[in-house]
């Protein structure tokens, strides 16, 4: 009898020691710590984990904002029960910038995620830099223009361009003094090929680690001789019987294969309604980024002399103004009726 409590005992002791250690057992546990060594591009971020008893991996995520996007080479933290603290360096970062940050582990058990922290990098944020039109364009040369915010530290700025996004030349480097506001920059270039797209972009920067580049915008040159487009237009409806007298004059302005639209749609339409010789009516409307134009004239009453009940008919004549990449001209005259 005593044998049999004797095992019974044992067992007992088994069971209980194996439902302790799987008690003890369980998802790691984790705190988002502080920070050290904190430099304008790097910075070490800490914490501690607690294995829980089990094979327990830990890593650190950061990022601008709380979905971070940038994490540590994950590393062991052992299997004890005890905190230990961990630690991982995150670099590559931006000067004066507000940064968060966390701690994850897991183990069999399941994965534990820490609080997010934050801290801020040394110096000053990098220049805002905003690439601006170009102007002043001729066949040979234009004007690159943009937008610097310093960030409140000497800050050079410069152009960079060429006929591919590549780039590849440079306008001279100058200096802005320390502010807050924004403020507009401006360099000439010279030497370019006529009737060729250039590719430009404004960058600034604080010393040679803190750089940054405006979006890539696109010119073209004039080109040495002007061609011609071909304009087509419709007036609308051709006949009105009743007053108002209202046409709709719309059309397109199309480019020969050698002119983008982004360059050559621009400028104005001019339309002009004659009897006989004699404007009696005109609009002008602006040729829209699409190259399509559209105006509208009223009349009141019919135009000329003569009894209220003829018929009178009117000549249209639209033409195109022109602009730095193609010539003026004209689409084919056509007519409308009143009454």
């Amino acid at each position: 009898m005593k044998q049999k409590l004797s095992i019974a005992a044992a067992v007992l002791v088994v069971v209980g020691v194996l439902a302790g250690s799987a008690a003890a057992a369980s998802s790691p546990a984790v705190v988002t710590g502080g920070t050290s060594s904190v430099q304008q591009t790097s910075a070490v971020i800490k914490g501690t984990v607690n294995p829980n008893g089990s094979e327990t991996t830990y890593a650190f995520d950061w990022g601008f904002t709380p979905a971070y996007g940038f994490a540590s080479a994950p590393r062991l933290a052992g299997h004890g029960t005890a905190a230990v603290a961990v630690q991982a360096t995150a670099s590559g970062l931006t000067p004066g910038t507000v940064y968060h940050y966390r701690l994850i582990a897991v183990n069999q058990y399941g994965t534990t995620i820490g609080a997010d922290h934050t801290f801020k990098t040394a110096g000053h944020p990098p220049p805002g830099v905003s690439t601006g039109p170009a102007t002043q364009v001729s066949a040979t040369a234009a004007t690159l223009t943009g937008a610097v915010a310093t960030n409140d530290a000497l800050t050079s700025w410069m152009f960079q361009y060429g006929v591919s996004p590549s780039l590849g030349l440079q306008t001279y480097a100058q200096a802005l003094p320390a502010g807050t506001a924004s403020q507009p920059v401006a360099a000439g270039v010279a030497g370019l090929t006529p009737g060729t797209i250039f590719y430009y972009r404004l960058v600034a920067f604080h010393g040679p680690t803190s750089v940054t580049y405006g979006n890539v915008q696109v010119l073209m040159t004039l080109p040495s001789t002007r061609p011609v487009p071909i304009v087509h237009a419709a007036t609308t409806p051709h006949r009105v019987g009743s007053r108002p007298f209202v046409f709709t004059t719309s059309g397109a302005v199309l480019l020969p294969g050698s002119i983008p639209s982004w360059a050559g749609c621009g400028g104005t339409v001019t339309v002009r309604y004659f009897l006989g010789p004699r404007v009696v009516g005109s609009t002008l409307a602006p040729v829209q980024a699409n190259c399509a134009f559209a105006g509208q004239v009223a009349f009141a009453r019919k135009p000329g002399r003569g009894p209220r009940r003829r018929i009178v008919r009117l000549y249209v004549f639209v033409r195109f103004a022109g602009n730095g990449y193609l010539t003026p001209t004209h689409a084919r005259v056509k007519h409308v009726t009143l009454g």
